[in-house]
């Protein structure tokens, strides 16, 4: 629109004789309005310095769409997935302020988080941790991997053992951190934040796809197959011993081990002792159908000792009063490991590591910025996260990175990103506030607050006897009607429908994950490859889910049964192949009618007509925002489609499944047989 008729004739002039060249040459018409109003003016102009009529020199082509259109209309539904513990049910119910981290609805708080904190540190709480990132790693060589990614050593972790690592990138920037739990031979569980369990697993993937082929290491993401529990406080042993049959005595599980059991009647349970609180505390991760049952059976088997559930706002101050991290709140994309204070993690006499050279280089620079605990010097002042530290001379030196008052001092309490040369203990800085007001605060000693020898990570009490609680019954991902049967372990719906489109929770199925060779023998034994799917007898489906990897299903509480069958698929031969149970970690429907694949086509960027996903077709794809494993598996000659993903986005899928069902009149059916 602000092209001049100068610019025009000047055009001409150069030898753009025609509207279109005119056109691009000045970018005339190319505005907010689209030549709508300067069009015929523009093209007067043309006529008049060519010596045409205007009906000679003619008009510029007119493209889609002729009336504006918004990106929105064009880009169509904008789907927002989010993802759920199975205990959010219970969080619902008992007055839970829901915070969105990352796609996940998690707890903040339940009314006062600081009593919530002061419970932890007098009684015992409990904290739902679901959304911590959890990939199982097994193979003979994966000690050689946690050696590459992680900056310390894991050669020689112990069975039972567990350790913390941090992660670097390769330019030595903290990219994630977690422990890591040796369970048994050739197999760990290793954790992540909870916002980089994606990020963590896709570059474990790169380095041993790309990187280190030859490497005999599988990596399957478990996150949503556990509901994750921390139990902390004086009192978490005396708790969890009513619930479990592995001994918590001090001298039997000692700091930074792990065992597995049984939980309030749930096997394969896996426990370990950490101290993100900086209390006596166990971290449970139990198969996630069963993960509302133990919580409640924890509440219910501790009422005498006082406990109760604490939210993420309660434990971001108990690991402030502890001195912990975390990654992408006390660091940034530009934190490289000594700036973050994991000096004692680094371990430089290890022949390589990722992001060795620049942790190096920066060991030798001693410059850049330091991670250190401070007090302000007014006790209620709370400096707002992000406000500056500041030199005499005005410059910037750093920035608060965590801050908030603590219960257990009664006063306020920072972690701060400092310039090295403000980062001795005893230094006073300046804090800048948003209002502009400035603040003494003091570099302290010690990076905890609160009991900076570690004393409270143990005490005297000793287990008390298993009491009796309530038969573990399992449930799927999925609010269920009023219409409810049980099958097995598993409570399932029940409602009936006659709707010609019916979406059915198949979820209680077992599930297992194969990898191995693509073309190997477990291949052949399988009968299927990837993008494809087999029908064997008894039922079973196996779907090729990828190269080298296949999902087994098969009926309702078989998974101990299929899992030992399939475990065998390699024995003998020299491919690595392993089977991990994923009947907990993965959501399934069945959608079933004639305007299925029309329904699909909504929701799903892939045409689903015949020719392009016959029935016997598996593929991968994302489903209104989340990604997910597709079968066409025709029952009774009627076109019928299995979909599983995580189960922590199984209630958002199949709610939208329903919503953009309605034109079609789909309806929800009970749990079949068949």
């Amino acid at each position: 629109e602000d092209i001049t008729s100068d610019d025009l004739q000047s055009a001409v002039k150069e030898g753009y004789d025609s509207a279109e060249l005119v056109k691009r040459f000045t970018t005339v018409t190319m505005g907010p309005l689209q030549g709508k109003i300067e069009l015929m003016n523009f093209i007067a102009i043309i006529a008049e310095a060519t010596g045409k009529t205007i009906a000679e020199t003619g008009t510029t082509t007119w493209r889609p769409m002729y009336a504006p259109v918004t990106l929105g209309a064009l880009a169509g539904r904008n789907y927002d997935p989010v993802r759920y513990s199975s205990i959010q049910p219970w969080h619902d119910a008992h007055g839970a302020v829901p915070m969105v981290a990352g796609a996940w609805i998690r707890p903040e708080h339940y009314g006062d988080p600081e009593a919530e904190v002061r419970r932890v540190r007098e009684q015992v709480g409990i904290i739902d941790v679901s959304p911590l990132g959890k990939i199982d790693l097994r193979g003979p060589d994966v000690p050689k991997l946690l050696n590459l990614l992680y900056t310390n050593k894991w050669s020689k972790l112990d069975i039972g053992k567990v350790r913390y690592g941090a992660m670097m990138s390769e330019d030595g920037v903290v990219m994630d951190d977690g422990v890591t739990a040796h369970l048994g031979e050739d197999h760990y569980l290793l954790t992540t934040t909870s916002g980089g369990a994606g990020r963590v697993w896709d570059w474990i993937e790169e380095w041993l796809q790309a990187y280190r082929p030859e490497w005999q290491v599988h990596a399957t993401p478990v996150t949503t197959a556990y509901t994750s529990i921390n139990i902390a406080g004086p009192h978490s042993r005396t708790l969890l011993s009513r619930l479990t049959d592995v001994d918590l005595s001090a001298d039997a599980f000692k700091f930074m081990q792990v065992r597995t059991g049984t939980v309030a009647g749930v096997a394969q349970s896996i426990l370990w002792r950490i101290g993100f609180t900086g209390e006596l505390s166990y971290e449970i991760h139990v198969p996630a159908a069963y993960g509302l049952h133990v919580w409640e059976a924890l509440l219910e088997a501790g009422k005498d000792l006082g406990v109760g559930a604490f939210g993420i706002e309660a434990q971001r101050v108990l690991r402030l009063e502890s001195g912990h991290l975390i990654v992408g709140q006390d660091t940034d994309g530009l934190t490289q490991a000594y700036s973050a204070g994991l000096d004692w993690a680094i371990k430089l006499d290890k022949d390589d590591f990722v992001g060795k050279p620049e942790l190096l280089w920066q060991q030798q620079k001693q410059a850049g910025a330091r991670l250190v605990p401070l007090q302000p010097v007014d006790p209620s002042i709370v400096p707002t996260e992000a406000s500056q530290i500041i030199r005499d001379n005005g410059e910037i030196a750093g920035r608060i990175t965590s801050s908030r008052h603590s219960p257990t001092l009664n006063r306020s309490i920072c972690l701060a990103q400092v310039d090295i040369s403000l980062s001795e203990p005893g230094t006073m800085v300046s804090v800048r506030l948003p209002d502009g007001a400035t603040i003494q605060a003091k570099v302290m000693s010690q990076m905890s607050a609160v009991d900076a020898e570690g004393t409270r990570l143990d005490n005297d009490t000793v287990p008390q006897s298993m009491i009796t609680f309530a038969e573990p019954v399992a449930r799927g991902p999925v609010a269920l009607g009023a219409a409810t049967t049980q099958i097995g372990h598993w409570e399932v719906s029940a409602q009936p429908t006659t709707a010609a489109l019916t979406l059915e929770d198949r979820s209680a199925l077992a599930k297992i994950e194969v990898r191995s060779r693509a073309n190997g023998t477990v291949a052949d034994k399988l009968q299927t490859q990837f993008g494809r799917t087999y029908q064997a007898e008894g039922g079973t489906l196996v779907i090729g889910s990828g190269p080298g990897q296949w999902h087994v299903i098969s009926e309702v509480d078989s998974q101990a049964s299929a899992l030992a069958d399939l475990q065998q698929l390699g024995d003998g031969g020299d491919e690595l192949t392993t089977a991990v149970d994923l009947t907990h970690g993965r959501a399934m429907f069945r959608l079933t009618g004639d305007e299925a694949a029309e329904l699909l086509n909504k929701l799903c960027s892939l045409e689903f007509a015949d020719d392009m996903v016959p029935n016997g077709a598996a593929l991968r794809s994302s489903v209104a925002g989340v990604v997910t494993d597709i079968a066409r598996n025709d029952r009774s000659g009627q076109r019928s489609y299995v979909l599983h993903c995580e189960r922590s986005s199984g209630q958002y899928l199949w709610n939208t499944l329903l919503d953009a069902g309605n034109e079609y009149r789909i309806a929800p059916t009970g749990f079949s047989a068949g």
